[in-house]
């Protein structure tokens, strides 16, 4: 029972914890993959920010207001300029990339199929 009392105060405090520079770099990104997503003139270009801008959006916290969003978008909008947009989209991307390939690491594949030994003559 202590240690059940000890996990779920533990993930209160973790749940509860700042997490505003992560949020910052989620929103700027989330910010330039909207931008890349809709001008970007190669459509492998346009399809990466389009996944990546659905990336950022899951990670913008459920307990996110409205006008929170907003004003956290709209200071990174500010830090970002022609000359930091494309190596800060480019972080963005790895970050959306290491993310993926951990997912698909996950998954088991299952084994090719050993083929049959042949049989043993008599």
């Amino acid at each position: 029972m202590k240690a059940a009392r000890i996990a779920l105060a533990a993930a209160l405090l973790l749940s509860a914890a700042p997490a505003s520079a992560q949020t910052a770099t989620d929103a700027g990104c989330l910010v330039l993959s909207n931008a890349f997503a809709e001008k970007a003139a190669e459509p492998q270009v346009k399809k990466l920010a389009e996944a990546s801008f659905y990336f950022y959006l899951g990670r913008v916290a459920d307990r996110t207001t409205a006008p929170q969003l907003k004003a956290l978008l709209d200071t990174q909008a500010k830090t970002i300029t022609d000359a930091t947009a494309g190596p800060m989209m480019k972080s963005c991307i790895q970050t959306f990339q290491s993310r993926s390939d951990l997912v698909q690491s996950l998954s088991t594949k299952p084994a090719a199929p050993q083929p049959a030994p042949p049989p043993k003559k008599p």
